[in-house]
This record gives structure tokens, sequence and C-alpha cells, in this order.
């Protein structure tokens, strides 16, 4: 006689319902029914993050609108959900408490961390084009270059390129400019060349 095999357990699958129950301090994000860890961010990250919302936040004051910061969720569909670094509603749209369920932010942007490069280039890219976010910024802050991404006809086009030398003035946001070298983190100090011995 063949004892028979036991069944494998099916591994638990979460929904945005659960996603949103999750503690503000619980940073998983849902993708395909899984709850993933996300990297826990850099300084430079953070202070990428921190100097491109100070520019954000000064139009929205004078413009209207909107400017959350990561930890804001939003919805891709009912088994992903994912929290963009920094995400911006124009004038006359006030997202949710709890989530973005419907619909998505007029500007979205990810900031790459060491290990994120292909899940923020294409996935992350894939997520926003299909909720039809009209605008992705994407960091590299290693090759220090933000690509400005816009969706065209239901997909993105790469609407420039811009190093810490430039300023970024995007005709989405009439009026604002972002100096590039004031949001990009300070590059590390060449190492100073050892003193000279004095003389005898």
């Amino acid at each position: 006689m063949v004892a028979a095999r036991p069944l494998p357990t099916p591994e638990p699958r979460y929904t945005w319902e659960d996603f949103l129950q999750l503690p503000d301090d619980d940073k998983r994000e849902l993708i395909d029914g899984h709850l993933v860890e996300v990297e826990v961010p850099t300084r430079e990250h953070e202070y990428f993050v921190a100097a491109l919302i100070y520019f954000l936040v000064g139009w929205t004051r004078r413009h209207g609108g909107e400017v959350l910061a990561s930890g804001y969720k939003v919805k891709i569909r009912k088994d992903r959900g994912v929290m963009p670094d920094v995400q911006v509603f124009f004038a006359g749209r006030t997202p949710p408490s709890q989530g973005l369920a419907e619909g998505a932010p007029d500007l979205v942007v990810e900031v790459i961390s060491p290990t994120s490069g292909r899940y923020d280039r294409k996935v992350k890219l894939e997520y926003y084009q299909s909720i039809a976010a009209p605008e992705y910024w994407l960091v590299d802050l290693e090759a220090r270059l933000l690509t400005r991404h816009l969706l065209v006809d239901g997909r993105y086009v790469v609407a420039g390129n811009y190093d810490e030398t430039e300023t970024l003035a995007p005709e989405t946001f009439a009026g604002l400019e972002i100096p590039m070298a004031e949001v990009f983190p300070p590059a590390p100090e060449a190492a100073a060349p050892p003193a000279a011995d004095p003389e005898p």
C-alpha cells in the first residue's frame, strides 16, 4: 500500500482590501496576491524625495492640487497595489483617505533603490501604464538622472532625461522649475590627499 502524499497547502492570496488593512509601519506592496517586502530607503533616496516634494508642494500651493509621499496606496488591480515614492494630484482632485482604488495620480515618481532597478524600470512602469497614470518620473540616483515618461496613446514614451546640470520645467506643470542640482544629494567629497610631512 502506497501512502498518499499530503496535498500542498495553498499560499495565502491577498487582495486590495487586505493591503489597505496593513498598519502604517508595514511597507510591503501587493504583487500578484503576495505581500512583498520593500527595500529600506537609503539616506540618498530620502534626500531626493524630500527635496523633490519641496518643489512640488510649492507648485501646488500656487496652482492647487496635492502631493503625497510614500505610504499612500494605489490600486493596480485587485491583487496588485503599490506605494509610489511621490505622487501628485492636480487641482480639483482629492484622493480618498485610505488609498486610491480607482484611477491614477496625475504624476507618479519612483526613485530606484540599489536592488529595484528592473522592478522600477519595467514592472512598475507597466503597472502605472495599465492604470493610465499620465506621467511617470523615474530617478536613477547612481547615474544622477531623472527620466520623464508621458502617456501617449496608452503607452509611455520618454519625454526627456535630466541630469544635475539641467532644470526640469515640464509643460504639464506650468511655471514649475526644478534645478536638478538642488534635488540630487550632494556627491561624496573626494578623499583629500594625505598631508605632506613637515620639513625637518
